[in-house]
């Protein structure tokens, strides 16, 4: 049979006690003669001392250090099965230090021991002595805090809009708004174009006047108001997007925040004077935590509003089917082959109800339609002009506008419309 888990442990076993490596080889023969009946004693004797050797390695100590400049230094073991991505945050995850709170500085992992796993196909295991630098986010807020302030906030209470002319047999009306950078300074002398809070503020008001007019003697049965990332230009005090590039912004994230929420409050009120409406929200790569936070108060100021209802989970991909038109949402900052596949996977049940599908996205901040196998891919131009960096680096900005799309149940895409600032 060979040598066997058992008899590893037996020798263990004897060593603890005291035997002698002689003493051990001729208790295990023995005590195991059918095992060990193609061993010598000093067979036995050699492979007692190898498997002792191998179950006597330790585990690399596991510590945390803590220095006077705020960072810590940490020394843990990682096991993962080869191939097996590593990011920093599974780093940081793998030391107990949580990515919300820590920022990876440095680290360095060195393979300490590998192991098969017969019940995982014979893969191989790598075993990695990590040592990981880490600072804290200083100032920081997660996810969990905002949930957290909003479970306890009191807000003041909007009544809502009891006019409302609309039918349940409507078409369905789509609003996107991606890429508006609630924030980002631009001066015509730099850039070609001003763009500051107040000129945001005014461009957003004046599309959705221009809605409101298009639906006059118009019936529809939901809006559906759809934000498709960086409604803010940044995400912190320190004009920084939330990977930490720096950006020309106009005031304090305070005052940017403030200016946004006024301005989507009196949007809202707007639109729900023409039918219910179906607030989305998409993350973008500028402002994934304020964002976040901006559509989570603005979902808290209707909380007692029935006729309005947000689906603020930071999903990246959200879909919908209407009638028999299946409709993605994305940023738009994912890898191009990727653009119309996410759709067909994620929404299987309700792409093989569809008869039409497309996403809907923006990030490159100018207008372009390409087909994805069966899915039609849209990014759609933002009502923000270029950044200095953009204008710097000559991507082309086509027409500021606010892109609507009618849909109807069964007839799917019936109507486009441009609100051209």
């Amino acid at each position: 049979m060979g040598w066997t888990d058992d008899i590893t442990k037996e020798v263990n076993r004897l060593r603890s006690d005291g035997y002698s490596w002689t003493q051990t080889a001729q208790y295990i023969k023995k005590h195991f003669p059918t095992e060990l009946r193609g061993f010598s004693e000093s067979q036995a004797l050699r492979k007692a001392r190898n498997v002792a050797q191998r179950d006597a390695i330790r585990r690399p100590t596991e510590s945390k250090t803590y220095r006077q400049d705020g960072t810590v230094e940490s020394l843990c073991l990682i096991e993962l099965w080869d191939g097996q991505e590593l990011t920093p945050d599974m780093i940081l995850a793998f030391h107990k230090m949580s990515p919300d709170a820590w920022t990876v500085v440095s680290y360095t992992n060195n393979v300490w021991h590998a192991m098969m796993g017969k019940a995982n196909g014979n893969r191989q295991k790598q075993m990695y002595q990590s040592k990981l630098v880490a600072k804290p986010k200083l100032g920081g807020v997660t996810f969990a805090d905002v949930d957290a302030y909003f479970s306890k906030k009191e807000h003041a209470e909007i009544k809502p809009i009891a006019e409302r002319s609309y039918s349940s047999e409507g078409e369905v009306l789509e609003i996107c708004l991606p890429d508006l950078h609630m924030g980002l300074l631009a001066w015509a002398m730099e850039t070609g174009e001003d763009y500051d809070l107040h000129i945001a503020k005014h461009s957003f008001m004046d599309c959705m006047a221009d809605i409101a007019g298009r639906c006059k003697g118009r019936v529809f049965s939901k809006i559906l108001f759809v934000t498709l990332g960086d409604l803010l230009h940044i995400d912190n005090d320190e004009q920084q997007t939330t990977k930490g590039t720096f950006q020309q912004a106009d005031g304090r994230m305070s005052k940017i925040f403030d200016f946004a929420l006024d301005m989507l409050i009196a949007g809202m009120d707007i639109l729900l004077k023409i039918a219910p409406v179906e607030v989305t929200y998409t993350s973008g790569n500028h402002d994934r935590l304020n964002g976040y936070t901006l559509i989570k108060s603005l979902e808290m100021a209707y909380r007692h509003d029935s006729s309005i209802t947000f689906d603020v989970s930071p999903d990246p991909q959200k879909y919908k089917l209407v009638g028999r038109s299946l409709i993605g949402w994305t940023h738009g900052d994912m890898p191009r082959k990727n653009m119309g596949d996410w759709l067909v996977d994620r929404g299987r049940a309700e792409f093989g109800r569809s008869e039409y599908a497309e996403v809907h996205s923006g990030h490159i901040h100018h207008e372009s339609v390409w087909q994805d196998g069966a899915v039609t891919v849209k990014s759609i131009p933002p009502v923000s002009p270029a950044s200095w960096w953009e204008h710097q680096q000559g991507y082309p900005k086509g027409t500021k506008t606010m892109l609507c799309y009618v849909w109807h149940p069964v007839r799917g895409l019936r109507e486009v419309w441009y609100s051209n600032i």
